[in-house]
């Protein structure tokens, strides 16, 4: 890989490359053609299946069966081999011969299949025709059976659940982190994980983590895209910056809309066996036909209600001799999950503009509402306006979230070519408030509810895409595909209202420390003050080539180019090349060698906020402030110009695959990223706040910024069986098992600049990188049997999660903790009462698993038993019904 700073100019090869692509297309002749018709059923019961894809072996057309199972489809005349698919019945093959003009009827019966090792895959490859089992790399296929089989309504959770190497914790107590948790694969971080929407690149939330797993992150918000409107979901566990683009250093996420489906309503209620965090749900699609054309529509509405573990304070809450300290403790922290109402619709859209072209489109918005809460203000703290909250306050957070995303272009094919010119927009918005809180430095004028500001972020993306296969001196075709790319990213801070952070001078007044200088800004969250807005954009420019062929029929070998050039960062050139050899009856050895680069995002060069933590143990409220490098107060502590992440990706594994009913892959993987992008520590120390007040920046708590301050390594293996058996006519075994395991390693720290420890401050504590070696399970073990006998289904899972660890002091060992490992089981049963109607009963955690406590010393005094690091959450069982009706 090859990297250099930015140039003043940069020459527009995606412009060169669409015109020189463009150009033979245009020129070829349109010939006259021919029309294949059919329906797709299912074997055992001869009704329609909807939804099956109907794909011409070599090209890029096809069609989609509508609700009566009947498709179209019009060819060039020849002979051409077509299949049908639908994930969990086996592939329809036949052979058609087309004669120009005339129709040709060809019909398929699809009996369903134990497993889903046929399905054709698009992620990992531009190949037409690649499937599970051919793949080079890892990838699996959650199809829409899988993700409807859980409890779960977020999609987050619902991939948490299916895919092991892919972690979803669940933070409270951490700001805008409870509003829009982060997802990680592999144990690397949310922004080095890229998610795609039907293969197109999916734009990142506009908020920055900075408590929680993966701080100083932003990541994509899946739970942005509702669950109800996804088909299936393609995960490749494999780095791939050299196909995709810069963040896809872990993997690739290929989410896959619903298309031209028959109507799906559903009802999903559910509540923990607490008795809180209710959930409602009602989602619904349906397709709109206009002639050749189809627009699907997915609308859902989720409501989930807060649930809340933390135990009563029992903190002397007033001032010594207050005979209301006598009071019994109560629950006044609320430790949980967020409460939030989302709106979401989203939509596919498809025509056909000739035999040989087709117009789509596809995107949706969500609107979500949040409330969660920071840290109880106690009566006898400073931080509390005793006239206002007598009895001291819980201040909340609360959010507006506006996620929309809008996308399409014409694919088709020409002259032999398969090509594919698109535009995606996508948009994040987020909108902090405060409510219940003061701002102190107001007295008693101060209001209680408050608008913080937030920030947006959005991303417009142009590819032009071409493959086709060519023949040349190797011994079988080569697949090529060319393409080149424009991205614009946009990023935004936006003030608060001025009460939200203004000092307006009270003091304190009341107390022991009356007439001391009081906190300024609303408590919990600071708003946004001028100080902070920024409007920052850059742009990117990509152009990719990616080659394929069998040089024997065992044999496939792969390889890829990419050159991206940024604006603020400059250009790099990254690789990947892939092999897979087959020795013998299904089984094949396959590797992957790929070298990534992934520049520093924009929240990562501009973002600047400031926010109360809670540090040290016990713990001490510090107002911490984030600093873009650029600042002088950023520079004043050593912070230098952030630079590009590189990284190198090997895998290696095999699979075996002897029968349709059973497949078995092992992949181990090692990942090393140079100048990884992360936040300091929080440089809190006496000898800081002096320092800052000394060069003319008083009243700052503590400071912090982003720095590429260590290397990392991550090695790791994916193990992943399958099996299948039919039972009886009627009744059907599926099993699954899967593990990963996952070690992350700091294998270089940089040099803490002088400034920094000439003051006893460390670029990177021990702190973050206990959380960063050992914050996320280092395994995990999935057991999965799923059992169908007519109209009844039952599943059981069982995962195994594997233990955490955390410091909770820079200095003091004894404050070190490893949460233990434990066994989450869930299980459902469902039952097709008629060919509409179905209904599904079941419990997530059936046997209510607690991970465990927090040391009393770590938990505020003992009011927060549990850490938001945990995998599987802390709220116990969760039951739910779900009523289904399909037409």
């Amino acid at each position: 890989m090859s990297f250099r700073r930015p140039s003043r100019s940069r020459f527009p090869v995606h412009v060169v490359l669409a015109i020189a692509l463009a150009s033979p297309l245009a020129g070829a002749r349109a010939q006259e053609r021919g029309t294949l018709t059919g329906k797709v059923t299912e074997a055992s019961s001869g009704s329609p299946l909807s939804g099956a894809s109907i794909s011409v072996a070599g090209t890029q057309l096809g069609s989609i069966a509508r609700a009566d199972g009947s498709y179209r489809v019009q060819l060039p005349p020849g002979r051409y081999e077509v299949r049908a698919r639908l994930l969990g019945y086996e592939v329809g093959r036949d052979s058609v011969t087309i004669v120009a003009g005339q129709s040709v009827t060809k019909d398929f019966s699809l009996a369903k299949a134990v497993t889903n090792l046929e399905q054709v895959v698009v992620t990992g490859t531009r190949r037409q025709d690649r499937t599970v089992t051919e793949a080079p790399t890892p990838i699996d296929v959650l199809s829409a059976k899988d993700i409807k089989s859980s409890g779960r309504t977020e999609t987050a959770q619902i991939i948490q659940m299916l895919a092991p190497s892919f972690n979803f914790p669940r933070a409270s107590i951490s700001d805008g982190t409870d509003h829009v948790r982060p997802a990680t694969l592999r144990g690397l971080g949310p922004d080095q994980l890229l998610v795609l929407v039907n293969g197109k690149r999916r734009h990142t939330s506009a908020l920055v983590n900075v408590n929680a797993i993966g701080r100083g992150s932003a990541g994509v918000d899946l739970n942005a895209i509702p669950a109800s409107a996804i088909d299936h979901i393609e995960v490749l566990r494999d780095g791939a910056a050299a196909q995709y683009g810069s963040d896809a250093i872990a993997g690739v996420i290929n989410i896959i809309l619903k298309s031209d489906v028959p109507t799906d309503l559903s009802t999903t209620v559910g509540q923990t066996s607490e008795g809180d965090g209710t959930v409602t749900q009602f989602a619904g699609s349906h397709s709109l036909h206009f002639g050749d054309a189809y627009l699907t529509l997915s609308g859902e509405y989720r409501f989930r209600d807060s649930t809340n573990r933390s135990l009563p304070d029992t903190r002397q809450q007033y001032f010594t001799g207050d005979p209301r300290n006598s009071k019994p403790p109560v629950q006044d922290h609320w430790q949980g999950d967020a409460k939030t109402t989302d709106y979401g619709l989203f939509g596919s859209f498809g025509k056909p503009l000739s035999t040989n072209a087709e117009l789509y489109a596809f995107g949706g918005a969500t609107q979500r509402n949040g409330k969660s809460a920071g840290f109880f203000r106690r009566p006898l703290d400073d931080r509390t306006v005793r006239s206002i909250h007598p009895d001291g306050f819980l201040p909340l957070i609360t959010s507006d979230i506006l996620d929309f995303s809008l996308g399409g272009g014409i694919k088709g094919t020409k002259a032999k070519w398969n090509y594919d010119l698109s535009l995606v927009h996508g948009y994040n918005r987020f909108d902090f408030g405060v409510d219940n809180s003061n701002n102190v430095s107001m007295g008693n004028a101060s209001p209680t509810k408050f608008e913080a500001g937030g920030f947006h972020f959005a991303q417009s993306t142009v590819n032009f895409d071409v493959q086709r296969t060519v023949k040349w001196v190797l011994p079988q075709p080569i697949s090529v595909a060319l393409g080149s790319e424009l991205r614009r990213d946009a990023y935004a801070i936006f003030r608060g209202e001025e009460a939200s952070y203004i000092d307006d001078g009270v003091a304190v007044l009341d107390g022991p420390n009356k007439g001391a200088r009081a906190a300024a800004g609303s408590q919990v969250f600071p708003g946004f003050r001028p100080s902070d807005e920024v409007n920052e954009s850059r742009t990117n420019v990509a152009a990719y080539i990616d080659l394929e062929t069998n040089l024997s029929k065992r044999l496939t070998v792969s390889a890829a180019a990419r050159a991206e050039d940024y604006s603020d960062f400059g250009a790099a050139t990254t690789g990947k090349f892939t092999s897979r050899l087959e020795i013998g009856r299904g089984l094949a050895i396959r590797g992957a060698l790929a070298t990534g680069f992934r520049a520093p995002s924009l929240a990562q060069s501009w973002f600047s906020s400031t926010a109360t933590n809670f540090i040290g143990s016990p713990p001490v409220a510090v107002d911490n402030k984030t600093f873009p490098v650029t600042t002088p107060v950023a520079k004043l502590l050593g912070a230098s110009p952030l630079q590009a992440e590189k990284s190198v990706n090997i895998s290696y594994g095999v699979t075996f695959a002897p029968a349709p009913a059973f497949s078995l892959s092992v992949d181990f993987y090692r990942i090393d990223v140079k100048d990884r992008v992360v936040l300091t520590g929080n440089l809190i120390t006496a000898q800081t706040v002096a320092l800052l007040s000394a060069n003319g920046y008083p009243g700052i708590g503590g400071a912090r910024y982003f720095t590429n301050a260590i290397d990392s390594r991550t090695d790791g293996v994916d193990v992943v069986a399958n099996y299948g058996v039919q039972v009886s006519t009627n009744g059907t075994l599926r099993l699954g098992a899967a593990y990963n395991n996952n070690i992350n390693k700091v294998v270089h720290v940089k040099p803490t600049p002088s400034q920094l420890s000439s003051i006893g401050e460390a670029i990177f504590d021990r702190t973050a990188r206990v959380a960063f070696e050992r914050g996320q399970p280092r395994s995990n073990t999935r057991f999965t049997g799923d059992y169908g006998w007519k109209k009844f289904n039952a599943i059981v899972q069982l995962q195994r999660y594997g233990s955490i660890a955390s410091a909770a002091s820079v200095t003091n060992r004894s404050l070190d903790q490893i949460f233990t490992a434990k066994w989450i089981t869930d299980a459902n049963v469902s039952y097709q009462i008629t060919n509409q109607f179905g209904l599904t009963f079941g419990a997530d955690n059936f046997f209510d698993i607690y991970p465990d406590q927090v040391l009393p010393a770590n938990s505020n005094s003992g009011t927060l038993p549990y850490t938001g690091a945990t995998p599987f959450g802390f709220n116990g069982r969760y039951m739910f019904l779900r009523m289904n009706f399909r037409r």
